[in-house]
């Protein structure tokens, strides 16, 4: 159970979860959906101490800042818990090819050190092989599609891909991801590593119970009566997103007299002024930052004549190729801005948190 009062549990749905893999239907779930919809909330609080209840063994990472050292940093993660959980002295020749073992003093854990760097698909292999030998493994790979981002770690996804196969029946995994484009290029085209490895399913959004339990821990905490009707109102209104809703009562609680409306708008406010979307638009050229508010808008096809043209007028230049065009698509496309429709007929842009900033912004 979470020591969190104001968390939602969703134990339905992890019964759910857990229950496919311990009958065997599926050893590999993908869950999409965009940031602050409540994807890792749910993989520590409700996927965790239930998996871990059932006696599984239960490693948590997030992919979404560790670039080009993914392979070493999750297989030093993985040793660690081995080591942890004593399972690390029994991988044999792994221990002779880490220098430096985790260790704890004064509160403070060093970290473990691989020999050398190339060295992490094999150790990968033997631990994840020694973590689940006498116990069932529940690996949550969150924002995994960051890994297609970025070329250099296509040998460890190829690899990671090849140890999950062989441990199959020992070892289930639940991948979580806010990039549709990314996921589609690492579970969905013919030859990516991870093609059809686990069932891609949208992560179900919240109803009506969950602003209710909002509502009820608000009255807990301050001992004042929050609308319910207008909070689920306020909630449509924010595209369901659970963090915002979380967000704005606690907002509430803290201002005995500000309406729910105006909390909203307070909120939705900052959103907008979210410094990393700042930070995406200042990277982007002159030319992707139009195709960016092109898209927002719903401008989904970029090569035609017509639009080419238009692009020249608003970039205020008469030259500008078919190539160029391409090529800023292929660079937004890459950092996991946009994305192809379904039916590969036009482009969207990938995260509605940024669509909407676009749209506000710019």
């Amino acid at each position: 159970m979470s020591l969190d009062p104001w968390h939602f549990p969703r134990n339905i749905l992890a019964e759910q979860v857990l229950g496919m893999f311990e009958s065997g239907i599926s050893s590999a779930l993908v869950f999409f959906a965009p940031r602050r919809m409540g994807k890792t909330e749910f993989l520590c609080k409700d996927i965790t101490p239930l998996a871990e209840k059932r006696k599984w063994r239960v490693f948590y990472f997030s992919f979404l800042d560790v670039g080009k050292s993914a392979s070493t940093d999750f297989t030093r993660a993985l040793i660690n818990l081995a080591k942890d959980q004593g399972a690390l002295s029994k991988a044999g020749g792994l221990l002779k090819r880490v220098s430096k073992i985790s260790g704890e003093a004064g509160g403070i854990k060093a970290d473990l050190e691989l020999r050398e760097p190339e060295q992490a698909q094999e150790s990968l292999k033997d631990v994840i092989s020694q973590l689940s030998k006498k116990q069932k493994l529940l690996l949550l790979m969150d924002e995994v599609q960051t890994l297609a981002q970025d070329p250099a770690n296509a040998n460890f996804i190829a690899s990671f891909r090849t140890v999950l196969d062989l441990n199959k029946s020992n070892v289930k995994v639940i991948f979580t991801g806010s990039s549709q484009e990314g996921l589609r290029r690492m579970f969905s085209q013919a030859k990516a590593p991870f093609f059809h490895f686990g069932q891609n399913l949208p992560f179900p959004e919240l109803e009506r119970d969950f602003t209710d339990h909002l509502s009820q821990m608000f009255h807990v905490a301050t001992k004042r009566q929050i609308d319910k009707d207008e909070l689920w109102k306020a909630f449509i209104e924010m595209q369901r997103v659970p963090q915002l809703a979380r967000a704005l009562v606690e907002r509430m609680a803290l201002n005995p007299n500000l309406p729910i409306k105006e909390a909203k708008e307070q909120l939705l406010s900052q959103v907008f002024e979210d410094s990393a979307f700042i930070n995406i638009w200042e990277k982007c050229s002159a030319l992707e930052r139009i195709i960016l508010k092109e898209l927002a808008v719903g401008e989904g096809g970029l090569f035609s004549s017509e639009t080419i043209k238009g692009l020249e007028k608003k970039l205020g230049v008469t030259d500008l190729k078919l190539s160029s065009v391409q090529s800023s698509v292929r660079v937004l496309s890459r950092k996991g801005l946009i994305g192809r429709t379904p039916e590969q007929r036009g482009y969207y842009i990938d995260d509605p948190n940024f669509k909407n900033w676009l749209l506000q912004h710019k």
